[in-house]
């Protein structure tokens, strides 16, 4: 630094002044570099950080999207096999078998199961009135099982299967949802639970109107 440093300062030479202010202004230029470097790896994570926030506002949105859409379907789901059993047209035995496989299909769909059937029982001799089953059906529970709930229970579980039991029984019968191979993340919705115990006691009431056997029949008092 010939320019800036002409003379010796006090007892330190001119060379040994230029060393020190080469090396005080290496070592500024390197902490200029260090900070530098310091403030873009804290901009690249912020960045990152936005990125990951981001991706996760659009994943929400995406899953909850997902989830509404999820809703409006069961509530359709309910809203028809609810309206559709209040149509008098259809609860008739013409009619009979279309209804209970819409109650199977709907159970199905609501569980995502891979097998569903919906069995008629006289609790007192343990005898199958009637029995609807979904198309690929493999699961097999005996009556006795099925009976062994009590009065206050409705849902109930064997293996792989849950059982939904309606709320009442007509002239000593009750009608079973069982469901084998379900969603586990779907069964333990609650919301779930009481829509199939909705479609349990749909298809009481129905095989209770379609056999004319209104007696003992609570629900059906109140229909008239």
């Amino acid at each position: 630094m010939p320019d800036i440093v002409r003379t010796n300062f006090g007892v330190i030479s001119e060379s040994r002044l230029e060393e020190i202010l080469i090396f005080f202004m290496g070592a500024m230029a390197f902490a200029i570099f260090i900070k530098n470097e310091q403030q873009l790896i804290f901009h690249k994570k912020e960045k990152e950080k936005d990125k990951k926030k981001i991706e996760q506002t659009v994943k929400d949105l995406v899953e909850s999207y997902s989830y509404i859409g999820e809703v409006n379907r069961k509530m359709d789901l309910l809203m028809n096999t609810a309206l559709g059993l209040s149509d008098r047209s259809v609860l008739s035995k013409a009619h009979e078998k279309e209804t209970y496989q819409s109650i199977v299909s709907a159970t199905s769909f609501l569980l995502k199961a891979d097998s569903v059937s919906l069995r008629f029982i006289n609790i007192n001799d343990l005898k199958t009135k009637k029995e609807f089953r979904s198309e690929n059906n493999q699961g097999m529970i005996k009556n006795d099982v099925l009976i062994e709930m009590k009065d206050n229970v409705n849902v109930k579980k064997d293996n792989d299967c849950l059982i939904i039991s309606s709320g009442q029984k007509i002239n000593d019968i009750k009608s079973y949802l069982i469901i084998c191979g379900f969603d586990e993340k779907e069964e333990s919705n609650p919301k779930n639970i009481e829509i199939l115990k909705v479609f349990a006691s749909q298809a009481l009431f129905l095989y209770s109107y379609t056999h004319n056997e209104p007696k003992n029949c609570p629900p059906c008092e109140t229909k008239k």
